[in-house]
């Protein structure tokens, strides 16, 4: 039963942070592939080029584990307030339903040529 429950959890919680944890896997692999890639530079430079590549390094990693950081903690963010994206969307589709008994409560609907036209008619 507590395996259910644990699916059930994990996927509604994929769906709710997918755009979150595409992030996250996109910055854990540019971490792992910098990581590689600069140590291979590092260790052929020579000269003042080290310290350049060093400095890039550490400006560069850690930007990366700061934003590895923020991805995972709006991910528990969400987690913890399942209901919160529910109260999003309920107040997404009243304004959609009120924009539609709106139009449907007009007579005739026009085109934009027929809105043109009437322009144009008044003018005269």
């Amino acid at each position: 039963m507590f395996r259910v429950f644990k699916y059930i959890f994990a996927a509604s919680l994929y769906k709710k942070a997918k755009k979150h944890f595409i992030w996250l896997f996109m910055f854990i692999a540019s971490l792992i592939l910098f990581s590689f890639m600069i140590g291979d530079l590092i260790s052929v430079a020579t000269g003042f080029s080290v310290y350049a590549l060093l400095l890039v390094k550490w400006i560069t990693i850690p930007t990366l584990l700061a934003l590895i950081l923020f991805r995972v903690l709006r991910i528990v963010n969400i987690a913890s307030n399942p209901f919160e994206s529910v109260e999003k969307i309920e107040k997404k589709s009243v304004v959609v339903d009120e924009k539609k008994e709106k139009i449907l409560a007009k007579e005739r609907l026009y085109t934009q040529s027929d809105l043109i036209m009437q322009k144009y008619m008044k003018d005269k």
